[in-house]
């Protein structure tokens, strides 16, 4: 079987908006789609690409409000690269979780049945189960 890069794994957030954000040791965001994208270490998060600051799920839990406004708010952008997820919203808001060097940073879990998933493991390295549609 040939390795998959995460740019290969197709992100169903385009279009689809924020139904559902969940806070406990990392944030979850449930999309439209049915799919989840989990935020489990430091991501950058700013009304705009410019005003960005960096939000520790596991951190200040006032500090975590910012991330509310996503609530009913549709992704207009959404590629992960390397080790990052970049997601862009249509209020202007911006996502970046890139990798942690000691724990899983972020993952992503499609709608598909079984899910395409990304995970990305301590140090960067993308661990992805694609959906088979055979």
């Amino acid at each position: 079987m040939a390795e998959v890069s995460v740019e290969e794994v197709p992100l169903c957030l385009v279009g689809e908006t924020v139904d559902a954000i969940w806070i406990d040791h990392m944030i979850r965001l449930l999309f439209s789609s049915g799919a989840t994208v989990g935020l489990e270490c430091a991501f950058s998060f700013g009304a705009t690409v410019d005003s960005r600051t960096i939000i520790d799920p596991d951190g200040d839990k006032a500090a975590l409000a910012p991330i509310l406004r996503l609530h009913t708010v549709a992704a207009t952008k959404a590629a992960a690269s390397g080790s990052t997820l970049n997601i862009e919203f249509a209020d202007g808001s911006y996502l970046s979780a890139g990798p942690d060097p000691a724990f899983e940073s972020w993952h992503y879990t499609g709608p598909e049945t079984p899910p395409n998933r990304i995970i990305i493991t301590p140090g960067g390295a993308p661990a992805i189960w694609l959906h088979d549609e055979d």
